[in-house]
């Protein structure tokens, strides 16, 4: 929940007009993609393993948070700007959390000696 707060301030704070390294693809889309990952990996651990189609759960819950995120960009009225390339790097940061984590899940389940321990994605 903390992580949650925190990429909701992160993404309403000022921000600092800063130069930007000369790349093809901005630093700030790999903050995006790092924030996004953090959430679906912590909310993933977080939920009951019992939750069905928790991974669902995450996705969405995360698409929609990245959506309301960007569009709360748009009415602030100091240095902050709505984009389409932000949520879908924060789409993507999620599908690399959600994915890592069910990998994760599945690679434990296997490695275990009785091949039985509860779902956990």
């Amino acid at each position: 929940m903390l992580w949650t707060l925190g990429i909701a301030l992160a993404l309403a704070w000022p921000r600092p007009d800063l130069p930007s390294p000369p790349s093809t693809l901005p630093l700030d889309k790999f903050v995006h993609v790092a924030l996004f990952a953090g959430f679906g990996l912590l909310w993933m651990g977080a939920l009951r393993p019992a939750l069905r189609r928790r991974s669902a759960w995450v996705a969405g819950a995360g698409l929609l948070f990245a959506v309301v995120t960007e569009a709360g960009q748009h009415v602030l009225p100091f240095g902050r700007a709505a984009s389409g390339l932000d949520a879908l790097a924060d789409a993507a940061g999620l599908a690399l959390g959600v994915g890592a984590f069910s990998l994760a899940s599945r690679w434990r389940r296997s490695a275990s000696p009785s091949g039985q321990q509860p779902s956990r994605d």
